[in-house]
């Protein structure tokens, strides 16, 4: 249950939640509903939970009074359910290959979530050197003691809270701990608010963020999902922080597996809204295109030159920014790479090159490009994908100034606008009105780089007159 504005309204916990029955209540709803429907309809848009009729009743009448904008947002800051349900669904997509709902939340979606819920700009999420994660005091030697003096819920020896613990498989199980009975490692922290712990940040785990997604700890709640700085967290290279581009989520979705090509291609997916087939230009200069390219697939030059070089040219172009990143053994790794040691198994050795060693291994193509540094060219910018509007610069080193650019990126606005209509309109936009409506909310968005504007100004969009 989960209070709001003096009334009590279930809530969709799991973050699995299904919203067919709020497509199905939205389908007969009509065009011209007046507050009562509108402020309902604002509610199931925005948090994925239905408004008993004490709700309802308050929500209509603040809909008379303050209007359709500043309902909405009283309902974002009031109710949790924007950032557990309807966030959570949005972001985690973004995440893995699959594009499923069903992740697990992450470093990556908690700071897409933070990002939104604080009101930053949101663009920073692309280049800057932040990132979300859970934080309280320690439990340790020095500090269980402390606890129990400054704690309401450690005011008594034995206090117990309960605790989720998770195989190398991410099967998970709990278990209830008594504080006097955990080891005092200095890795678990006490969420004085919900009498529980969670453990700290690991760059090698998702443990954290699977702990407090089992216990559906608030993800708004300040106090307790907290913005930081990834230095020293997730990697201690300073080059290599660039946003969500540098968090262990996206380097476990998109670094861990070949040559990081993903990495551009599920950009462009989840933030321009385009496949690469839709950038494909054969009259791009294929000078980046990698060695590990055939060109002449299935002993066809002319697949090559009429399909396969008008992603690649491209792409290749663009991906040289995450050549310096691999994600082994459960971590990022940027830069500093290993291979075994071929007179001693034990050992491995610390290669020369800042390059991922997977980027030029398969050599296919011997005159193709060999990958030597992180500077990336955009090729796009000219031609056919030159409406995508791309930010000013054309080329740079590494992610963080590729990261830049795509902050700046026409497409970016425009793209997520339209998700976010879809989210919280439950269809996709058909005819000119629509087109207006999403360009309106773009533009919006731009001037604002308020991603939870963004939600607010698309939901009143779609509740009817």
């Amino acid at each position: 249950m989960n209070n709001f504005l003096g009334g009590t309204v279930s809530v969709k916990k799991n973050h699995k939640f299904l919203v067919t029955s709020l497509i199905l209540a939205t389908a007969s709803t009509s065009l011209y509903a007046g507050p009562r429907e509108q402020g309902k309809k604002l509610f199931s848009s925005l948090t994925g939970g239905t408004a008993n009729k004490q709700l309802a009743d308050e929500l209509e009448k603040k809909m008379k009074e303050k209007g359709p904008h500043k309902t909405a947002r009283d309902i974002v800051e009031g109710n949790y359910g924007f950032y557990n349900v309807t966030l959570k669904n949005f972001y985690t997509p973004m995440s893995n290959e699959d594009g499923t709902q069903f992740a697990s939340l992450n470093d990556m979606t908690a700071t897409l979530i933070g990002a939104t819920r604080d009101e930053i700009n949101f663009f920073r999420v692309f280049w800057d050197d932040i990132f979300y994660k859970f934080d309280g005091p320690l439990i340790s030697n020095s500090s269980k003691n402390g606890l129990k003096n400054n704690s309401p819920h450690l005011s008594s020896t034995g206090t117990k809270f309960p605790l989720y613990f998770f195989n190398q498989n991410g099967e998970g199980s709990s278990t209830t701990k008594s504080l006097d009975n955990l080891a005092p490692t200095n890795d678990w922290m006490y969420l004085n608010d919900y009498n529980t712990a969670v453990r700290i940040y690991n760059p090698t785990k998702n443990d954290q963020y699977e702990q407090a997604e089992k216990m559906n700890l608030p993800l708004s709640d300040r106090n307790i999902l907290k913005q930081s700085q990834q230095l020293t967290y997730t990697t201690k290279a300073e080059d290599a922080i660039a946003g969500i581009f540098s968090t262990r989520g996206w380097a476990k979705a998109y670094y861990e597996a070949g040559t990081n090509r993903a990495s551009f291609a599920y950009f462009a997916k989840n933030f321009l809204c385009l496949e690469m087939e839709e950038l494909n230009d054969t009259t791009i200069p294929d000078f980046r295109v990698r060695r590990d390219v055939d060109r002449a697939p299935g002993g066809k030059a002319e697949t090559y030159k009429t399909y396969c070089v008008g992603c690649h040219a491209g792409q290749d172009a663009l991906g040289g920014a995450f050549t310096y990143y691999d994600f082994v053994e459960g971590k990022m790794r940027y830069s500093e790479h290993y291979i075994p040691d071929p007179e001693d198994a034990n050992e491995v050795i610390l290669l020369a090159s800042p390059v991922a060693p997977k980027i030029n291994a398969n050599n296919v193509f011997p005159d193709g490009k060999i990958t030597q540094s992180d500077s990336w060219i955009n090729l796009w910018n000219e031609g056919q994908n030159a409406y995508i509007g791309w930010g000013a610069a054309s080329s740079g080193n590494g992610a963080k100034s590729l990261g830049k650019m795509f902050a700046e990126t026409k497409q970016v606005r425009s793209c997520l606008a339209k998700q976010v209509f879809k989210t919280v309109c439950y269809r996709e936009p058909a005819g000119e009105e629509d087109e207006k409506t999403i360009k309106t909310l773009a533009e919006n968005f731009d001037k604002d780089s308020n991603m939870k504007n963004l939600f607010i100004n698309a939901a009143v969009t779609c509740i009817g007159e």
